[in-house]
């Protein structure tokens, strides 16, 4: 009777069956035969049992209040081209402006030759939800074929909601309503981007430095003008000259920036405004130049100054002669303090602070001054650092933004490298005192062609409740707060910074 016997072992030998009166059993890993627990009444637990559904785990806490510095939102933008930040604004409600030429192929060309681009201009929420964009085509000219297309922008806010666009453009630029060839120009819109008004200026070499506007509405474009310029309605200027237009486009006036002196001369950078009628430049000089009633010389190739006009009076000139390089951005607060921001080599002395520079590498300085001229705070910010825009609140508080190779404590670049330029942004108070460091790590750049990093930050801005906007471009992958982000080439990002 084997096997019978057989049949029975283990629990049933194969039979899901129990013997008669005996319960049912299950196997255990090393195959012996084991009853179930007891069953107890009204569905509870037996003692040592498990219960039969276990509960879900308890809810996360929530995430920690975001701190100074992190990032609120995050948003891109792109081709599968190269795409540059141009220029951004931020309007009286907090929407946010950007200005960006997308979809380059060869910028990595020696000679690039591309012969059509975008231009693409978006309006989004403080949220950072896109409210519209619109893409307005670049095209070159069919003959002679070595013409390309190509902008350099900058845009503004107008305070009733409009928006005015300032540059230079290579090729034809098609607004749909308008259509504008070679050279340099100033477009009016409104709050949704349909275009009121389009201004061509005509000029040899005429460029744009940058773009403001005023509180009662009026353009204010900062030019630099080598050949002089005629800019319409009896106004004209030549080299270094701001000039304002009416809500309908017409120049009104042009103030020049400096007199040079034999052979000397004057180029704008920056340009920033107040609800005062002050108005902030900043720039470069070479060789002898007369500023109002003050005549100063440079560094060789030339060394930064910055200016500050009320009602387009000089009130005062401040130049840096014995340091060589430039302004690259200017900052007005509503108490007409004046902040500037430039690559140096040299020494920049200001007050009782002398700033003194890389022996061969240009380093960025930063100065304050108040309104009435009296020079308050001088700092350098180490070597290796790129400083690439600013912006002030009205608590006199500043930030920077750009890319730095080495690691920053304190406010200021040490000797310790990170390999590549890391984007960075950096608070300071109304003293100069630094508070808090931001950094976004990216992996290294890869060589394209000629093209070795395509990276920058161009604009900084305000939104109503302290928060900042950082506007730029990239073709790294690079975390900035929200995780890794990569890109094949360059592309545009916009990201909200939380006070």
């Amino acid at each position: 009777m084997l096997g019978g016997a057989g049949m029975w072992m283990g629990c049933g030998g194969g039979s899901t069956d129990p013997l008669p009166g005996e319960a049912p059993c299950t196997d255990t890993p090393s195959g012996d035969c084991v009853a179930p627990p007891p069953e107890t009444p009204d569905g509870e637990t037996p003692p040592g049992g498990e219960s039969p559904s276990i509960p879900p785990p308890p809810p996360r806490p929530p995430p920690p209040p975001s701190g100074p510095g992190s990032t609120v939102w995050y948003q891109r933008e792109g081709t599968p081209q190269d795409d540059l930040a141009l220029g951004a604004a931020v309007d009286a409600n907090g929407d946010i402006l950007t200005l960006s030429l997308h979809d380059l192929d060869d910028l990595g060309a020696i000679q690039p030759t591309d012969d059509r681009a975008k231009l693409v201009l978006t309006r989004r929420a403080p949220t950072g939800e896109t409210r519209w964009q619109k893409l307005f085509d670049v095209r070159a000219a069919e003959a002679p074929p070595e013409l390309r297309a190509f902008v350099k922008g900058r845009i503004a806010a107008d305070p009733a909601g409009g928006i005015v666009l300032a540059g230079t453009a290579e090729g034809i630029m098609d607004f749909l309503t308008h259509k504008l060839g070679d050279g340099t120009f100033v477009v009016r819109m409104d709050a949704d981007g349909n275009v009121l008004w389009a201004n061509l200026v005509g000029g040899a070499d005429l460029a744009v430095a940058d773009l403001a506007v005023d509180p009662q509405g009026r353009t204010l474009v900062a030019f630099n003008a080598p050949g002089g310029t005629d800019f319409g309605n009896g106004v004209s200027g030549s080299g270094a000259v701001v000039v304002t237009y009416s809500r309908e486009g017409v120049a009104e006036a042009a103030v020049p920036v400096g007199q040079p002196q034999s052979g000397g001369r004057v180029e704008l950078t920056s340009l920033a405004v107040d609800g005062a009628g002050r108005m902030a430049v900043g720039g470069r000089y070479e060789g002898s130049v007369r500023f109002g009633g003050q005549q100063v010389g440079s560094a060789q190739e030339g060394s930064p100054f910055v200016a500050l006009f009320n009602q387009g009076a000089l009130t005062w000139t401040k130049a840096m002669g014995q340091a060589q390089g430039t302004v690259r951005d200017v900052g007005l607060d509503g108490a007409g303090t004046v902040v500037a921001t430039g690559p140096f080599l040299g020494a920049v002395r200001w007050g009782d602070t002398q700033v003194q520079g890389h022996a061969f590498r240009e380093t960025p300085f930063v100065v304050s001054a108040k309104a009435e001229g009296e020079e308050t705070w001088a700092k350098g910010l180490g070597d290796g650092l790129q400083v690439d825009s600013l912006v002030l609140d009205s608590a006199g508080d500043m930030v920077l933004a750009g890319f730095t190779y080495n690691r920053i404590e304190n406010g200021v670049t040490g000797q310790d490298g990170m390999g590549s330029a890391q984007p960075v942004a950096l608070r300071y108070d109304a003293a100069g005192d630094w508070l808090h460091t931001q950094m976004y790590l990216s992996d290294p750049p890869q060589p394209r062609g000629e093209l070795y990093g395509l990276e920058a930050i161009p604009f900084l801005g305000l939104l109503p409740d302290g928060d900042v906007i950082l506007f730029g471009h990239t073709d790294r992958e690079t975390d900035f707060g929200t995780g890794r982000q990569s890109s094949s080439r360059g592309d545009v990002f916009v990201l909200r910074m939380k006070r």
